[in-house]
C-alpha cells in the first residue's frame, strides 16, 4: 500500500503495525508543532494568536488522513469505518459546549455536563487505543477486502 493510499483512501484495510507507525508519526507532528509554537511565542517571535492559528492549521491538515487511518483500521477488525466518527463527534460536541451562548443557556448544569463530556472523551480514547492499537485484525479476507499482509485464512477440509 502506497503512502497516498494509507493517508487519503477510505477503502481497504490497515494492519496494526502500519496504523501504529502512522499514528506515531501524527502524534510526533502535533507534539513538535506544540513545542515549536510554544517556544516561538515564549520568545516573542510569534503572537499567541498566531501560535493558536498554526496549531489549528496542523490539526485540521491531519484530520482527514487520521480519519482515513482509523476508518481502514476498523475495516481490518471487521467493523464499519463509521465507528471512526465517534471521537471527532465528541470533539465537536465539546467545542460547541464551550461557546458562551451555550454556557448561558445551560445555566448551572454547564460545568457538570462539560465534565461528563470530558470523561466520555477519555473513555472513548481508551477504547479506541485498545481496539485500534492492540486488537488483531481479521485473519484472511473480510467484507472490506483482503488481509493487509496478503494472508488467506486457513480453510477446513
Amino acid at each position: 500500500m502506497r503512502s497516498g493510499e494509507i493517508f487519503l483512501s477510505f477503502e481497504g484495510r490497515l494492519d496494526r503495525e502500519r496504523w501504529l507507525g502512522a499514528a506515531g508519526l501524527f502524534v510526533a507532528i502535533v507534539v513538535a508543532t506544540y513545542l515549536a509554537t510554544w517556544a516561538l511565542a515564549r520568545h516573542g517571535a510569534i503572537s499567541p494568536a498566531l501560535r493558536e492559528a498554526i496549531r489549528s492549521f496542523v490539526q485540521i491538515a491531519l484530520l482527514v488522513p487520521w480519519f482515513a487511518l482509523d476508518w481502514k483500521r476498523f475495516h481490518d477488525i471487521g467493523r464499519s469505518g463509521r465507528w471512526a466518527m465517534i471521537c471527532p463527534s465528541l470533539i465537536i460536541l465539546s467545542r460547541l459546549w464551550e461557546w458562551p451562548a451555550v454556557a448561558t443557556r445551560a445555566g448551572p448544569a454547564h460545568a457538570a455536563v462539560g465534565l461528563a463530556i470530558a470523561w466520555a472523551q477519555l473513555a472513548v480514547v481508551g477504547w479506541l487505543a485498545y481496539v485500534l492499537a492492540y486488537r488483531a485484525g481479521d485473519p484472511g479476507p473480510n467484507a472490506y477486502g483482503p488481509a493487509p499482509d496478503g494472508t488467506v485464512a486457513a480453510t477446513r477440509s
